[in-house]
């Protein structure tokens, strides 16, 4: 067997007798990468970017979408051939350098013919979550989906350009960040095969198919002051949660250990004339002791459709993430998503969202029986299903 040494493979930290070139399974779906969101309090631009590793079909993609008080979504998405350059953190213009794990990253985008530039600074505000420790999920009897990630909320610093507009990032703007790795399901082409037998039910393994059924779910990274918050829950049409999780962090200096909250309770909501954006709500995070923090929330920033970066059929020639295209190619769009839900270009004709309630917004979180803490955070807040509110 060929392998190849890389930098990695000079650190006393082999699990197996591999080198990193290698991974642990055959499949074209394994891949491991970076992914960044950016935002302020104001809600004028919302940056999305991320840099992902393909190791079995050989191939290194990211992209950079910014979504902008303008009602416009800019979009770069980029690819390249992974081997030889297996050691270097970059695709086309971006850019990604690891100062210390856990604590210090350096990423950026360069001068490109989109207009898409930045150069940013991130450091860890409080410890990282181990979100998903090894999760498998299994359709029909077949693995479909291994992944494991962690989540993380950050300090930025820098600038980010998008055509005619500078945006100098300071501390009131908050990152948040996820590093995932495994078989995944938005990656490594079209997962339909021809010849085996299709899931029972009509469903497809293809794009999010490994996510269940809901009504309304969100994903939220809030960096307060003196402390961080990451929930997760999906709720049915039902008043039920089938799941949730959540992990309170605090500064690394602090000598407070991490928490989890023990239940959440929707007091209110409310979406944008009852399409499926949410615009503001009441959410009761419950602790152990039966003490509530109560939050309201409200969404600052336009929505971020994921399929500009490249998801689904995102890149021009639809084949989606993950996928060789060429030695290394970079494209670009503009759209118009000044409307809750619909995306256009700018003459006008709808570009189709799969899974087009998918989109990430920036939010402002207020601790309605603390008024001093307040906190800004990324909002995932997506209806899926039937719910209340959704017309």
């Amino acid at each position: 067997m060929v392998r190849t040494l890389t930098e990695l493979d000079e650190w006393p930290r082999h699990p197996t007798i591999d080198t990193f070139d290698q991974v642990a399974t055959a499949s074209p779906y394994w891949s491991d990468g970076f992914w960044f969101c950016i935002g302020d309090p104001e809600g004028r631009c919302n940056l999305i970017t991320a840099i992902r590793f393909y190791p079995n079909t050989n191939v290194a993609d990211g992209y950079a979408c910014l979504s902008l008080d303008d009602g416009r979504q800019y979009n770069l998405r980029t690819s390249r051939r992974l081997r030889p350059r297996i050691d270097d953190i970059s695709v086309g213009p971006l850019w990604l350098e690891i100062v210390k794990g856990l604590r210090t990253i350096k990423f950026g985008c360069n001068e490109n013919p989109y207009g898409i530039e930045f150069d940013l600074l991130w450091e860890g505000a409080a410890p990282a979550f181990d979100e998903i420790p090894g999760r498998t999920g299994v359709m029909d009897g077949r693995v479909v989906f291994q992944r494991s990630n962690f989540v993380q909320l950050g300090h930025v610093s820098g600038q980010i350009r998008v055509q005619d507009r500078t945006f100098d990032v300071d501390p009131s703007w908050v990152g948040a960040r996820d590093h995932s790795w495994g078989l995944g399901d938005t990656g490594g082409g079209k997962r339909t095969n021809p010849h085996a037998a299709p899931p029972p039910g009509g469903k497809s393994i293809d794009g999010a198919a490994t996510v269940p059924d809901f009504g309304l779910r969100q994903w939220a990274l809030v960096r307060f002051p003196k402390r961080s918050i990451y929930y997760w829950f999906h709720h049915g049409n039902n008043g039920r949660f089938q799941t949730a999780e959540s992990n309170v962090a605090y500064p690394y200096e602090s000598d407070r250990w991490p928490w989890s909250y023990k239940k959440f309770e929707i007091e209110s909501i409310e979406f944008e004339d009852g399409e499926r954006r949410l615009r503001r709500a009441e959410l009761a995070l419950i602790r152990r002791s039966g003490r509530a923090d109560r939050f309201g929330i409200e969404v600052v920033s336009r929505p971020l459709y994921m399929q500009g970066g490249g998801y689904w059929e995102g890149f021009d020639d639809e084949l989606g993430r993950g996928v060789y295209r060429g030695e290394e190619i970079v494209e670009g769009d503009v759209w118009d998503v000044s409307h809750p839900t619909r995306v256009t270009d700018l003459q006008g004709a709808e570009i189709v969202q799969n899974n087009g309630a998918w989109a990430e917004t920036f939010a402002r979180f207020v601790n309605l029986d603390d008024p001093e803490e307040q906190g800004v955070g990324l909002l995932e807040c997506v209806v899926k299903g039937p719910y209340p509110g959704i017309t």
